[in-house]
């Protein structure tokens, strides 16, 4: 009975003496452990996104060559073209253990960049950019949620252009007015840079510059071909186009499969 009282009292101080001490760490203001940080942001994961812009387009035009590669008449021209686009953008980003970025990006844009040019009454030219794209290559800067980058690869457009060069319709007996239209698909190659700028989850803004050239390329006019063959000393092709493009555009994107993995504190 003793024993049994001497340990109901010895369980009583125990209790009594933790709780105090409880009490006064409170007291003293110790702190809890520190919430786990958040999940380190990065750059790498496959990206989804859509841009809308501005383009303004150059066409250098030699008109009507002679066997020696002399433009003949009329002269040769140089005009310019704008209009709107936009289109979607589908890649991959790698961030390394540091600030560099690299990428792949895959775009299509559908595009409204017209330009014309005229000497009446002897030509009438026209060219018109109905839809371009790019397989790239990005290479990158990053400051935490701020990304620096340049972009460049390989770029294809769809170009139409028309012409009409009166003085020879007549000569091959097609009416005035008849209008020669070739609708190509023109390779080249594209440039530029930008800023992208991740504001919310995993949203980001970018704004970028492109430019594009899609070299020279020869064509033939039916008011050519109908001549009778020696009349006049043609080569071939009688005329040839040079269309380069300038670019401007927003973007939104949402970047998938960003690693979540806090980092690991040590105390």
């Amino acid at each position: 009975m003793k024993r049994d009282f001497l340990r109901c009292l010895a369980g009583a101080a125990a209790g009594v003496l933790l709780t105090g001490t409880s009490t006064y760490a409170a007291d003293l203001g110790v702190p809890p452990p520190p919430p786990p940080p958040p999940p380190v942001f990065t750059w790498t994961g496959f990206e989804l996104g859509a841009q809308v812009g501005g383009g303004a387009g150059e066409t250098g035009v030699r008109l009507i060559t002679n066997q020696n590669g002399n433009p003949l008449f009329p002269p040769s021209d140089r005009y310019g073209s704008s209009g709107v686009f936009g289109g979607i953008h589908l890649g991959y980003n790698y961030q390394f253990s540091g600030p560099f970025v690299a990428g792949v990006q895959l775009e299509y844009n559908f595009a409204g960049i017209t330009g014309t040019a005229s000497h009446p009454p002897l030509d009438f030219l026209e060219t018109s950019i109905r839809q371009f794209g790019s397989a790239d290559g990005r290479l990158g800067w990053a400051f935490d949620h701020l990304l620096i980058y340049a972009i460049g690869g390989f770029a294809y457009g769809d170009i139409r252009s028309q012409i009409q060069l009166e003085p020879f319709h007549a000569l091959a007996g097609l009416a005035p007015g008849v209008t020669d239209e070739f609708s190509v698909n023109r390779y080249g190659w594209d440039v530029g840079g930008g800023l992208e700028y991740n504001f919310y989850g995993n949203w980001t803004a970018r704004v970028e510059y492109r430019y594009y050239d899609w070299g020279t390329r020869g064509f033939n006019t039916a008011g050519f071909g109908s001549l009778v063959n020696g009349l006049i000393p043609f080569a071939v092709p009688n005329h040839t186009a040079k269309e380069t493009m300038q670019t401007g555009r927003i973007g939104l994107t949402y970047k998938f499969a960003w690693p979540s993995a806090p980092v690991v504190a040590k105390y």
